[in-house]
């Protein structure tokens, strides 16, 4: 398992405004609603159009915002894609923090396809969206001395806004499975038992990036000690984490031990449900 990057930012910040957010639309279609599942590609991920063009969206600094990092920005601009019944935002700028503004900025294209699942690089976890075999895109390895069947890359990491002496520290932390580095055999497609086991790497992963939340919330990160204070939780939350998911690996024997699978299973939904207040 990989974390994902870690990311700190330091900035000013003074203004508590939101950024403004522009639209050209060509082909506008009826709006989605507000909890329609809204895909983000980044600049660099491929993307061929299987649905409509519906147009441009673009994010700016109107001078005094502060209320745009980049998770702040991409639910605003998911907003706007629902409002023109896109269902696929594939960003074509970002342009990040520097000394002329503390707003994360993009331009992006936006796109209504009839299966956002086949365009999917990376997938968020959602406890009502579990994994399927269709999302283990990746090719299958031969792994010397084991005979491994599937393999599931994911990982959690934190991001966050910039923060001085007046402003407050907000912490995005954020589990993601990655498509095209995951993957199973052809011929293993048809074990459930399988599947169950790989989400279970994936909830476990989820367990970690809560008990990050809650640990990066108790802490009191100011400009002077965000980066010390913030890397060091993150680094010995994540060695718990991978010794946990290694013990995961010995204890269910890669998911053939059925009766610790059912074990870990329930332990794992207990943990996620104990740490639900850390869900954002």
């Amino acid at each position: 398992m990989k974390s994902l990057l870690l990311f700190t930012f330091l900035a000013i910040s003074i203004y508590s405004c939101s950024p403004k957010i522009r639209s050209t639309i060509s082909s506008k279609q009826p709006p989605l609603s507000d909890t329609t599942f809204v895909l983000v590609l980044q600049q660099q991920d491929d993307f061929t159009n299987d649905g409509i063009e519906i147009g441009t969206i673009k994010s700016g600094d109107n001078g005094l915002s502060t209320n745009c990092t980049y998770f702040e920005v991409i639910d605003k601009l998911k907003q706007m894609a629902r409002q023109n019944g896109a269902n696929v935002i594939k960003i074509t700028e970002h342009k990040v923090p520097d000394r002329w503004s503390s707003c994360d900025r993009f331009t992006a294209r936006i796109y209504l396809v009839p299966d956002f699942r086949k365009h999917e690089k990376e997938i968020q976890w959602s406890p009502t969206r579990k994994l399927t075999w269709e999302d283990f895109k990746g090719n299958p390895k031969s792994i010397p001395n084991l005979n491994v069947a599937a393999q599931t890359y994911c990982g959690f990491g934190f991001q966050t806004n910039y923060v001085t002496v007046l402003t407050k520290a907000k912490i995005f932390v954020t589990t993601t499975f990655t498509c095209n580095l995951s993957w199973v055999r052809p011929d293993q497609k048809n074990r459930a038992d399988l599947l169950e086991h790989e989400q279970g790497h994936f909830d476990l992963c989820e367990v970690y990036a809560r008990k990050l939340r809650k640990k990066l919330q108790e802490q009191k990160l100011t400009v002077f000690n965000l980066n010390t204070d913030a890397n060091a939780i993150f680094k010995n939350v994540y060695a718990l984490y991978l010794d946990r998911q290694e013990l995961y690996e010995k204890e269910t024997n890669y998911g053939l031990n059925k009766e610790k699978q059912n074990e870990w299973r329930m332990t794992i939904n207990n943990e996620l449900s104990d740490l639900s207040n850390y869900t954002k």
